[in-house]
Parts: C-alpha cells; sequence; structure tokens
C-alpha cells in the first residue's frame, strides 16, 4: 500500500510539475503566434506604401543631390529587393506598439503590479523618443552624412548611387540616430528602478568615450572633422543620460 501511494503521489507530483509547463508553452506559442501575424500584417502594410515611404527616404538624397539626380539599380531584382526591404521595416514601426503588446502578455504574469507600471511607463517614452529619431535621422543625421561622403576628397568622380545601396545606408542611418536617442532614455529609467547608480554612470564616463570615438572613426570618413561630427553628439547624449540618471536618483529618494 504504501508504494502504491507513493506510486501515486509521485505521479500527481509530475503532472502538477508539468501542467504549468505546458500553460508556459502555450502562452509562449500564442505570443509568437501574435507577433507572426502583425509582422506579416506589418509587411503587408509596408508593400502596400512602399512607394511613398521610398520617397520619403530619398528626399534628402535629392535635397543633397539636386532635383535632376537619380538612383540607378545594377540588377533586375534589385527593386523587387528595396521595395521588399522598405516594406519589411516600414510595417515593422507601425506594428511595433502590437508586437511589444503580444510580448507584455506573454510576461506579464511574472511581473508585479509596480513593475507592469514601470515597463509601461518605459515603452511609452521609448517608442516616443524612437519616432523623433526616425524624423530627426531623416532630416539631419542622413543630410549630414550624405554631404559628407559626397563631399569626401571629390577629384573628377561622377556619383552613381545605386538603389539598394542608398536605401540600406537611409534605413541603417535612421535606426542609428533612433536608437542613441534611446541611450539616456535607458539610463534614465535603469537608475530609477534602482539597478545602476548615477555614480557607476560617472566613473563609466571614459570607457564610454573610447568607446564613442572607436564607433564614430570606423562610422565616419576617414579625417578628424567627420569624426568630431559624429563623436560629439553621441558624448552629449551619454552626458544628458548621466544627467537623467540623476534626476532619477533624487525621484527615486523622494518617493520613498
Amino acid at each position: 500500500m504504501e508504494r502504491v501511494e507513493d506510486v501515486s503521489r509521485t505521479g500527481s507530483d509530475t503532472l502538477e510539475q508539468r501542467e504549468p509547463l505546458l500553460q508556459h508553452m502555450g502562452a509562449l506559442f500564442r505570443s509568437l503566434k501574435w507577433i507572426v501575424a502583425w509582422v506579416l500584417l506589418g509587411a503587408g502594410l509596408g508593400y502596400v506604401f512602399s512607394e511613398e515611404i521610398l520617397r520619403w527616404l530619398q528626399e534628402p538624397f535629392f535635397e543633397v543631390m539636386g532635383g535632376s539626380a537619380k538612383l540607378i539599380y545594377l540588377d533586375p531584382f534589385e527593386k523587387v529587393w528595396v521595395h521588399l526591404r522598405v516594406a519589411f521595416w516600414g510595417g515593422f514601426f507601425v506594428v511595433a506598439p502590437m508586437v511589444y503588446g503580444a510580448i507584455y502578455g506573454f510576461v506579464k504574469p511574472a511581473l508585479f503590479p509596480s513593475e507592469r507600471r514601470r515597463l509601461n511607463a518605459m515603452m511609452v517614452v521609448v517608442f516616443a523618443v524612437f519616432a523623433l529619431g526616425l524624423y530627426l535621422g531623416q532630416h539631419y543625421s542622413v543630410p549630414l552624412l550624405l554631404k559628407a561622403l559626397m563631399s569626401f576628397k571629390t577629384l573628377n568622380e561622377a556619383p552613381f548611387l545605386s538603389l539598394a545601396a542608398y536605401t540600406g545606408m537611409v534605413i541603417g542611418t535612421i535606426l542609428a540616430t533612433s536608437l542613441l536617442l534611446e541611450v539616456p532614455v535607458l539610463m534614465f529609467h535603469l537608475s530609477l528602478w534602482g539597478w545602476v547608480n548615477s555614480k557607476a554612470w560617472s566613473k563609466g564616463r571614459r570607457l564610454a568615450l573610447v568607446l564613442n570615438a572607436a564607433v564614430s572613426a570606423f562610422l565616419s570618413p576617414p579625417d578628424v572633422m567627420s569624426m568630431l561630427a559624429l563623436m560629439l553628439p553621441i558624448q552629449v547624449l551619454y552626458e544628458c543620460g548621466i544627467i537623467f540618471a540623476r534626476v532619477a536618483e533624487w525621484s527615486r529618494n523622494e518617493n520613498r
């Protein structure tokens, strides 16, 4: 009898352990299903408006090169791949809040109410700053980078820019601008939550400066002025992040 009871008890314990696992796996698959559905929907919408998005991305090109300039394509499939790439990224930016909602729905049961409020508040700021970065990247970063590249040691070259190369450069520059603007936001919230204090950010200033110089030297044309033009705003963002971190610490201490 004792052995029978032990076996039944062991079996019930195994079932109790498996049920939560199966529930988590089911929730994970539902979240992944919604994420894939939103991404596909976004890509479809992006493809419908891909011509408008491409015109928007090409505005800096015509602003710098002149209205008579043209982008060329070197492969019959190049235009197709460019439109598909633009459709994916354009659609993903639109449905990103819904993708976050699907991810949040999966992790929500594991969060405390205060953590849910903090996470949602942070994501509202993240999306707003990212949208601002898209605007600033297209209107400021891309024209400045394009002017710097076009004026670098010009002899008698005639610029023939391919559609794919230009589109990739623009998307990469806009994404980099948006992500760099998120640095102060991330530093603020990490300090607000008590994970990193402002003293740690201040001590990491030298390391950040070295990494900033290395990244700027890699991304910019090989001259000092272009490197400084890229390096300065990144360092300013880091210094703003330190100030925001101090404000976050002050706010956290006041609310105790």
